[in-house]
């Protein structure tokens, strides 16, 4: 299943994360950050293979950053600290994002989760949390 399919299930998986107000991807990102916290959902690398003699395969790198407030604040801060914990939970449990995608797993290469800290967003400062995730996509190409 292609990145535009799984991606749905993925913020599907977000929405259900109790105390997240919105989830957003890259085909929808906001202007300005109005409820708090926001989740945007954004592929940020990926590698590719495919041949005549098998399907294809995608890995792709996908970052969920949350922001919980308009600036740089310690009780958003602490607000952050709970949710490593319940995003970890709801990934865990829907590793296969409904069985569109092989796994979706945090990297072994690096870290699940950067934060919570100071973040950009567009020309402002905001508190957030950085989640890291890879997600294989084995998918069926046409070779000529």
């Amino acid at each position: 299943m292609t990145i535009e399919n799984w991606i749905k299930k993925l913020v599907t998986v977000l929405e259900g994360v109790t105390g997240i107000e919105q989830v957003h991807t890259y085909d929808d990102v906001p202007g300005t950050i109005l409820a708090f916290p926001t989740a945007i959902v954004m592929p940020v690398r990926g590698t590719q293979s495919y041949s005549a003699a098998g399907p294809g395969l995608a890995i792709h790198r996908v970052t969920i950053t949350m922001y919980f407030a308009g600036g740089v604040l310690p009780e958003a801060m602490g607000k952050a600290v709970p949710f490593i914990g319940t995003v970890r939970a709801a990934i865990a449990a829907n590793v296969t994002l409904s069985g569109s995608v092989a796994y979706c797993l945090p990297p072994d290469d690096g870290p699940f989760y950067e934060g919570p800290g100071g973040l950009r967003y567009g020309d402002k400062e905001m508190t957030g949390l950085v989640f890291h995730l890879v997600v294989k996509e084995v998918e069926t190409i046409t070779v000529s």
